[in-house]
């Protein structure tokens, strides 16, 4: 038998099993940076909504208590709370606005909080 070139089965199905692996890894690193930025932009949402709300609340000087509801469309997904309670000075008020909503069947809040000044 005289010199054979190629590759024996052998070091195909390695070179296939390393190459099977790295794809593998490769795809669930990606559905990984794929899922997180979903949710980093589900987050960035829900915090300029609530922004928002709390600019709104300190623009004026709001009446105490708590208030909440929905999103109007397209962000019907989203719904908020907000309360406004005294603060330690006479003259300012509490702003705390809550943001919730349902990601991947669990519930997830941000709150942001500020101060209304007379």
């Amino acid at each position: 038998m005289g010199d054979r070139r190629g590759f024996t089965l052998l070091e195909v199905l390695i070179s296939l099993a390393i190459l099977s692996i790295t794809l593998l890894l490769a795809y669930q690193v990606l559905s990984g940076a794929i899922a997180a930025e979903d949710r980093s932009e589900r987050w960035t949402v829900a915090s300029c909504l609530g922004e928002t709300l709390v600019r709104e609340s300190t623009a004026v000087w709001p009446d105490t208590g708590e208030s909440s509801g929905k999103f109007a469309v397209p962000m019907e997904a989203y719904s908020w709370k907000r309360s406004i309670v005294p603060a330690a000075h006479p003259d300012a008020r509490e702003v705390h606005v809550t943001v919730t909503w349902s990601s991947e069947g669990r519930e997830e809040q941000v709150s942001l909080a500020g101060v209304a000044v007379k």
